[in-house]
């Protein structure tokens, strides 16, 4: 038997024919991004121009609530000073306190001890109350540095009291400085403020029936 020659033509006509039918089967993926990145970055669906981006973290930012990112909690709100009242008192002398002598003054709370050797309180009648803060600072070596200063005084005390009591207190500081300060205390407080708080007699928690 004998078999049948297919003509050239007819073969190239059939490559032809395959060829558009793999042809048909293949899809345009286009061109990458200029950029040379497989996953572009697009804007959001809004249609901004500038979107918003998340931070490199991954975290939302999230303003005003603890830390940078809102990984923290809320942060106590610190309500504002009393007009007329130190805060930053860091001791109390009254007519009991013992009064430190030639001494080193190496912590804060000696300072006031340290001014009790000087102060001499005036003399309170029956009744009478004072009390009254002053704000100093001091050098490295123990001296005064600028001038003392009121800065609170009991208000109900008789007028020429309170004048005598203040009065009292500047003469303290000035007479205790130059204040013998240790190395450490002395560089510690150098030209920062100290507030020390005087009473006339000595405080109380008992209220007067």
């Amino acid at each position: 038997m004998r078999c049948a020659r297919v003509p050239a033509l007819t073969l190239l006509l059939l490559a032809c024919a395959s060829g558009a039918a793999l042809a048909q089967d293949t899809h345009d993926l286009g061109l990458p991004p200029a950029s040379g990145f497989q996953n572009p970055v697009l804007p959001p669906p809004s249609g901004s121009q500038n979107p918003v981006l998340p931070p490199q973290s991954g975290q939302r930012y999230m303003p005003g609530i603890g830390g940078p990112f809102g990984e923290d909690p809320r942060r106590p709100v610190r309500p504002p000073p009393t007009p007329g009242v130190d805060r930053d008192v860091i001791g109390t002398v009254n007519p009991e306190t013992i009064g430190l002598g030639d001494e080193t003054v190496d912590r804060l709370d000696q300072i006031g001890p340290a001014l009790r050797r000087c102060w001499k309180p005036p003399a309170l009648q029956v009744g009478d109350s004072a009390a009254a803060s002053v704000r100093f600072s001091l050098r490295r070596d123990g001296t005064l540095f600028g001038q003392p200063r009121v800065t609170w005084e009991m208000r109900r005390s008789p007028p020429g009291l309170r004048e005598r009591f203040t009065d009292s207190l500047m003469r303290a500081v000035r007479d205790c400085t130059p204040m013998r300060l240790s190395p450490g205390l002395g560089g510690s407080i150098a030209g920062r403020p100290i507030i020390i708080r005087f009473f006339g007699r000595v405080p109380t928690n008992e209220r007067s029936v």
